[in-house]
């Protein structure tokens, strides 16, 4: 254990799982050398699980420490943001185009400077978008306007609400009290790899939404933008799908990754945008019971420890393979926005009680590897050549799988030995899945390196690679694989008050980074009227 130099906050405390409050004190006054008899209180700052070790798994905890005799400061609550608002003015309020987290936090930006905005989203509120999404897994009827990306809260809404990043800002913190402020678990502020799970995530979105209209927003929802009025260089507002205009003084485009029509109305009217690298693989599932034997060992049946999780990485010639978006017990889950296009991703609820894990198991591309037969069949789609390779994986999964929305998968021992084989009778996906060698539809850039990667994971983790885990096809999008241009402003150059924002316009990558991209913009275009 180390100590602050203030001597308050101390670091390296180990906990017993299911120990008490109590407990956790006394695990100060041993490791300080602080008399517990002095000790007022103790306020956890970070929790994180040490399960590395030969003994048995146990926390590990930052806290900060008050003495008997010192003033204890109250423990605040996080609490929404708003400054003193103005009444929202047609033509002169900014407008949000997209309710994933980079839209809502640059909205929250706006409210907090007390300027009410105008948000849209084509997808639908969350009560409709509910019955589409169910609509989906359960009778494969996709809705291209509202489903599991387009909609209130964007992607991240049905996910498994990971807020852990590698992102190092002060705003990070400020995205986490805001999610609490909402109505998430208190426990992200501390947890060292935070998550909300998708039924609480729900529960922050409408909480979110009464706070945006109390504030004098207008949430405007089933709203699809298809165009962007100007006048000069100067970007004046944005023609919706039925022909109306809406104007304001700044548009803010958080439209998430999945709206490529958008991105090609966007490359039709010059906006400057570049190709970008992102990773391209299949959904592995195991059962969850099998990942925490692995990671646990002897202690995997103890009920204090929560659905092991897991991280592994590989580097085959140039390629990297890593897993991506592990969501332990969770479920896989048909994204596709297009008819005729099948892609996967995950998600977990907050207890993470399903019987299976599940995660992205991928592969590095780069723009030189956007090509279907040859290299350069794609270069005549510019720098939206990695759409349209994104766009013919997907459409051969629906065919792989029928066309009803089942997904086309194998047994991971089959994978390597290129069959399709039978499959588990279980799986946490719907509709369903079709036995299919998926090397068949991978092109073979991409399935080398991955079958190679997987030996050297069962060595990491032994037991990986096994007849009871499958891969489930495909994901295809890990991240954007165009970025928008952005000038020091934050403007799309030539397009003056547009703002290119969050994962989908190729800066950021998961909810928190978006939400920080969010609040960036915003603060850009209230410096910039």
């Amino acid at each position: 254990m180390s100590e602050d130099t203030d001597k308050r906050v101390v670091h390296g405390i180990p906990w017993a799982l299911g120990a008490d409050e109590e407990a956790l004190k006394r695990s100060v006054a041993q490791e300080s050398g602080i008399p517990l008899a002095s000790i007022e209180e103790v306020r956890t700052l970070k929790v994180s699980l040490d399960a590395r070790r030969r003994d048995i798994p146990r926390r590990i905890v930052q806290a900060e420490v008050y003495l008997k005799g010192e003033p204890v400061p109250a423990k605040d609550m996080p609490k929404p943001r708003r400054g003193t608002m103005k009444k929202l003015v047609a033509g002169e309020a900014p407008i949000v185009v997209g309710t994933g987290p980079a839209g809502l936090w640059a909205a929250l930006r706006f409210v907090e400077e007390g300027q009410p905005c105008i948000i849209l989203d084509r997808g639908a509120g969350l009560e409709k978008r509910h019955r589409d999404v169910v609509g989906l897994r359960r009778r494969g009827r996709l809705d291209p306007e509202s489903n599991l990306c387009f909609g209130e809260g964007g992607a991240g809404t049905y996910s498994d609400g990971k807020l852990y990043t590698r992102k190092r800002h002060g705003w990070v913190r400020r995205v986490y009290e805001d999610m609490v402020a909402f109505g998430a678990q208190e426990r992200i502020l501390v947890d060292a790899h935070p998550h909300v799970g998708t039924n609480r995530l729900i529960g922050v979105m409408d909480n979110l939404r009464a706070f945006l209209l109390d504030s004098g927003c207008e949430l405007r929802f089933g709203t699809r933008v298809d165009g962007l009025c100007m006048q000069g260089t100067k970007v004046t507002g944005v023609r919706l799908e039925s022909g109306e205009e809406l104007y304001g003084s700044s548009v803010i485009l958080a439209c998430g990754h999945s709206a490529r029509d958008t991105y090609q109305w966007l490359h039709t009217l010059g906006v400057n945008m570049t190709p970008k690298g992102f990773a391209v693989g299949a959904r592995v599932e195991h059962p969850q019971s099998l990942v925490n034997s692995i990671q646990y060992g002897a202690w995997c049946d103890n009920p204090h420890l929560e659905a092991a999780t897991y991280a592994v990485k590989a580097q085959v010639g140039k390629r990297g393979i890593y897993s991506f978006c592990m969501c332990p017990g969770g479920f896989v889950i048909p994204t596709p926005t297009e008819l005729g296009h099948l892609n996967v991703n995950g998600m977990s609820s907050s207890n993470r009680g399903s019987d299976f894990a599940n995660s992205a198991l991928v592969v590095t591309v780069t723009p030189e590897d956007y090509y279907l037969e040859s290299p350069g069949d794609l270069d005549h789609h510019g720098p939206l050549k990695g759409l349209f390779f994104q766009r013919e994986l997907e459409k051969r999964a629906f065919e792989a799988g029928g066309g009803d929305y089942s997904a086309p998968a194998q047994r991971l021992t089959d994978f390597l030995e290129g069959k399709s084989g039978t499959l588990p009778e279980r799986t946490s996906y719907r509709p369903g899945l079709a036995p299919t060698n998926l090397k068949e539809l991978l092109p073979q850039r991409l399935h080398d390196p991955l079958g190679r990667a997987l030996g050297r994971f069962e060595q990491k983790m032994r037991g990986f690679l096994t007849e009871e885990s499958i891969l489930i096809g495909f994901e295809t999008t890990t991240s954007s694989p165009v970025r928008l241009v952005r000038n020091e402003q934050l403007m799309a150059p030539g397009f003056d008050n547009l703002y290119p924002c969050g994962e989908g316009a190729g800066y950021a990558g998961g909810i928190v980074s978006s939400a920080i991209d969010g609040i960036r913009c915003a603060e850009s275009a209230l410096s910039h009227p």
